[in-house]
């Protein structure tokens, strides 16, 4: 029922694992993982097509830029801060080779 609702009201929920939010002071919060209630593009849009971009850029550029439609606003309706992950699910391991059946092994060929 939850993912009718939001499908007719075009609205997604979205898990963002690192966000930075800004006070009114200015002072920046974060950054923090959140789960966010953002607003999905209008399939009908003229301007984008249902994508949520549009192509920008200059004639002689490699690469074109992407802006975001008005249509989707990238900013979230409603978000809720979600705890910090404890400081020893943070610290980094050296990552084992999942090939190797040696666990001291170092070597980083793929057996095929």
């Amino acid at each position: 029922m939850i993912s009718r609702l939001l499908a007719r009201k075009r609205l997604a929920v979205r898990y963002w694992s690192g966000w930075v939010a800004t006070r009114r002071g200015g002072r920046q919060i974060g950054p923090r993982p959140i789960l966010a209630l953002h607003r999905t593009p209008d399939p009908d849009c003229t301007t984008c097509g249902g994508a949520g971009e549009v192509m920008s850029g200059s004639p002689g550029q490699d690469e074109p830029d992407w802006d975001d439609c008005d249509c989707a606003p990238f900013l979230p309706l409603a978000y809720l801060w979600l705890p910090k992950p404890p400081a020893w699910l943070r610290h980094r391991r050296t990552a084992h080779d999942p090939w190797c059946t040696d666990p001291a092994c170092a070597h980083h060929q793929h057996p095929f």
